[in-house]
């Protein structure tokens, strides 16, 4: 598979807080949060798979471009979901473990 610089954290591991997750971050030590440079571990080049760090390389696009991953879910058995990028085709899962 072809790879390049994520979009997102520019092959740095880090990407800014999403506001969405500020309050959290700040409050309970999100995990991964840097309060010096308020940033978190990339959640689009690896951090967002279970029991995984960020790498700072993404599966490029069709056109060639680094993706930054669109994920749609599908349940894949009782406790498994499946997550697929939708333009790149990247897949991962989460077992939650229930």
């Amino acid at each position: 598979m072809t790879t390049g610089i994520c979009p997102v954290c520019n092959g740095t591991h880090k990407m800014a807080v999403p506001d969405t997750h500020r309050n959290y971050a700040v409050k309970y030590g999100y995990y991964g949060y840097d309060a010096l440079t308020d940033t978190i571990e990339c959640n689009n080049c690896g951090a967002q798979m279970q029991f995984s760090k960020a790498t700072g390389q993404v599966p490029l696009r069709t056109d060639g471009t680094p993706c930054k991953h669109e994920y749609t879910s599908q349940n894949a058995g009782r406790c498994l979901t499946k997550h697929t990028c939708k333009h790149c085709s990247h897949t991962y899962t989460i077992d939650s473990g229930d």
